[in-house]
């Protein structure tokens, strides 16, 4: 099974000695023994977690402890690494993992949201061709680089989320990606050094793979001299015999990486009950129980679905342009409201990019910036001057001025539109005005609404997984929504990962569902027409 996410992105089995083991389960045989079992194209027996996933046991392993979501630069290198040699990773995708690591410094112990940096990378670079700055033809190629990583950064989350509820798979445990890259290094060299060995040539080693074949032996009780000297194959030539030594006198077991206790495996998240929610400021909740009567959810339900009908947008969206003014948002607000309108239907991702020299580079005054650079733009053409902007190398002439005045031009009649749109339905009182933190919920419930479907779609392979969650802001909001809504969530102990929280408050919030009929938070998605007549 391939699972493809991109033109030269793919999470695919290894393709062997296996391939053509095919084997289909067919009567007993003569003798009255047990049938074959059924096994998939590359040998694993159908229904395990490795032919469902298309992955070896031990990445499954790692994925199940790894979140590329919340893991440190030097642990997603070493894990990329071992993915591509696995060829459970197309090997440009790893190389462009590991290269921004080590391009861009962060290949340390602090923990980091790889889906935010690789959004963030591609986001930078089309918002440099939406200011003129870069021409989309040169951009091109590193805008779809960034998106092919960003799926294949997605899938690994997803493919974490799913393992989750697979008891069948044991987490690694921590550090077990360095361990798997050692493990990698030593079963390849092993490889070479045994044919070499056959054929009677010298053997060759490494000072990387050296230090990786020393640091795994030690872990196997098997300890090796300094690899100080490599030249003469001394060291090699002992190497190997330690490990044909350890192999003779441990048939039946292989070098691995560490896996979990099953017992911390079984340890919770939380070490006391949640606080409650704090009290909301003045305003309207968006919606999360049902109307008290049947009479009054008729009215409403009758109401709704005409003013729906009148703006072409969701009530939940309507609510939210009601009581959002955009000249008072901060620009990491303004991008959330942004990216809510599209995912709701309500602005186009062009809409967005154009707003992307704005909220990529923190501009102030939102409502007035493109009106600013447009009359800059306007004054040095008549000036007879080439606008330039800043680099680290200096000042550069913009490369497609008439593209920068395009975008700034689109990005202020969006800007406009939406800010048309929020002052027409002050006027409107079937349009309720949300609370303060409007914006907040919104993006909470669009986070649980992800979440919860997913959820509940429960996926059991590469092909079917989705992410749950997209970091800790989505994380925070799915909590908030369960407690808004009163689910009680099980005090459990032990440190552990987002991915393992939710896995339990899905079975906190399926028990709470079960005596609450009806009482579920989401966000309707009516058919939409945007925000062009509101111009």
């Amino acid at each position: 099974m391939n699972v493809n996410i991109g033109h030269a992105i793919a999470f695919r089995p290894q393709l062997g000695a296996a391939s053509g083991a095919a084997r289909v389960a067919g009567a007993a045989p003569e003798d009255g023994g047990k049938a074959e079992p059924l096994r998939d194209v590359n040998g694993r027996m159908v229904g395990t977690p490795e032919s469902r996933y298309g992955m070896s046991m031990r990445t499954l392993q790692l994925l199940k402890q790894y979140d590329v979501r919340n893991m440190s630069g030097k642990d997603l290198d070493a894990l990329a690494e071992v993915l591509a040699e696995n060829g459970e990773m197309d090997g440009d995708v790893a190389m462009s993992i590991r290269g921004d690591i080590e391009g861009n410094s962060w290949k340390g112990s602090d923990e980091r949201n790889a889906l935010e940096i690789f959004a963030k990378r591609r986001d930078d670079t089309m918002a440099s061709v939406k200011a003129g700055e870069a021409s989309l033809r040169f951009a091109n190629y590193s805008i779809k680089g960034y998106e092919r990583t960003q799926q294949a950064l997605e899938k690994l989350a997803a493919i974490h989320d799913a393992l989750q509820s697979e008891d069948d798979v044991r987490a690694a445990a921590n550090g077990s990606a360095a361990q798997a890259r050692d493990l990698m290094h030593l079963e390849r060299w092993m490889r070479s050094a045994e044919q070499a060995d056959a054929k009677g040539e010298p053997l060759a080693v490494g000072k990387e793979t050296a230090e990786a074949i020393s640091r795994t032996m030690l872990r196997a009780g098997v300890e090796l001299p300094p690899a100080d000297n490599l030249q003469h194959g001394d060291w090699a030539r002992q190497a190997l015999q330690a490990y044909r030594g350890w192999t003779a006198r441990h048939p039946n077991d292989k070098l691995d990486i560490d896996l979990k206790p099953a017992e911390e495996e079984d340890k919770k998240v939380f070490k006391e009950k949640p606080p409650a929610p704090a009290g909301e400021a003045q305003g309207t909740q968006l919606s999360l129980q049902p109307p008290s009567s049947a009479a009054k959810l008729a009215r409403e339900m009758q109401d709704k679905l005409q003013t729906e009908a009148r703006y072409g947008i969701g009530m939940p969206m309507l609510q939210l342009i009601k009581s959002t003014d955009i000249s008072g948002l901060s620009i990491d607000q303004l991008k959330q409201y942004s990216q809510l309108l599209r995912d709701n239907g309500v602005l186009s991702q062009d809409d967005v990019e154009s707003l992307l020299p704005l909220t990529q580079r923190a501009m102030a005054d939102p409502m007035n910036y493109y009106k600013r650079d447009l009359n800059w733009l306007t004054s040095m053409q008549q000036q007879g001057r080439t606008p330039q902007y800043s680099t680290p190398g200096g000042m550069a002439d913009l490369s497609d001025v008439a593209g920068r005045m395009r975008n700034d031009q689109q990005g202020q009649a969006v800007l406009e539109r939406l800010q048309n749109l929020h002052q027409t339905l002050q006027g409107d009182d079937k349009v309720q005005t949300a609370a303060a933190n409007g914006l907040q919920q919104s993006g909470d419930l669009a986070a649980f609404d992800n979440w919860a479907r997913v959820e509940s779609k429960g996926a059991r392979n590469a092909d079917s997984a989705e992410l749950e969650f997209r970091g800790k802001q989505d994380v925070e909001g799915i909590f908030r929504v369960l407690q808004r809504l009163g689910v009680e969530l099980t005090p459990l102990e032990g440190d552990s990962s987002p991915s393992q929280r939710l896995e339990q408050a899905w079975k906190d919030y399926q028990r709470w569902r079960d005596s609450h009929p009806g009482e579920r938070p989401s966000i309707a998605l009516p058919p939409k027409r945007g925000v062009d007549v509101y111009a």
